[in-house]
């Protein structure tokens, strides 16, 4: 492979110009296409006509997707208190010393799972069937739904948040739906039959997270 430095020039096809170019590589910061960040002094092919980045060598992929990986965004959401309960109960299960900030581990672990194993479609019916299963709990015990609500918050890479968008897709359902969804599945694995394989995998995570 050969090592392009600032200032080689090349051919490329611009798809502004509409034609094969004379390009310079330079230095630049280059935006991803979704607009959702920057890769910041990396080495481009510039179209000489509209100075546009035509070309992207070999040895600046590396880089750009460690931009990628790095760009932070932000999974928010308002949900009834229940929910955040049963989330930090399945944590204290997998791990008695967690803390809050595990949360976003378990949640991205559950999302590249049902994603892979395309269960997106069973998340509705089996989230219904969570709250119907709730309410009768509450009538059991003669107690009024609870209004109460809180705040879950997530600053994520890119790799959870293009998981997570897929997931929504995939289940059709609302960010906050899909929120609620999936942590009454993480209560049906890890609080309910507390299977042994998911514990121990969840375990295994947390150890390398702390």
């Amino acid at each position: 492979m050969t090592i392009l430095f600032e200032g080689d020039t090349g051919k490329a096809l611009c798809e502004h110009c509409q034609a094969v170019v004379t390009t310079r590589y330079l230095r630049r910061d280059v935006p991803f296409s979704d607009g959702q960040g920057v890769a910041r002094d990396i080495l481009v092919g510039v179209c000489d006509r509209c100075d546009t980045v035509v070309a992207l060598p070999a040895q600046s992929t590396p880089a750009i997707r460690e931009a990628r990986k790095e760009q932070l965004k932000s999974i928010e959401a308002r949900l009834p208190a229940v929910y955040l309960d049963i989330l930090d109960a399945a944590l204290h299960t997998v791990c008695r010393e967690a803390g809050v900030h595990l949360r976003k581990l378990l949640l991205a672990h559950y999302l590249q799972q049902l994603l892979q194993a395309g269960q997106g479609e069973g998340l509705r019916p089996a989230h219904e069937a969570f709250l119907q299963a709730l309410e009768q709990q509450r009538q059991q015990r003669g107690l009024p739904a609870g209004s109460a609500t809180r705040r879950l918050s997530m600053k994520v890479n890119a790799h959870m948040a293009e998981d997570f968008l897929a997931l929504m897709q995939q289940a059709d359902m609302s960010q906050t739906e899909l929120l609620k969804a999936v942590i009454a599945r993480i209560q049906a694995d890890v609080l309910e039959a507390r299977d042994p394989q998911v514990i121990a995998t969840l375990q295994r995570l947390a150890r390398l997270a702390r």
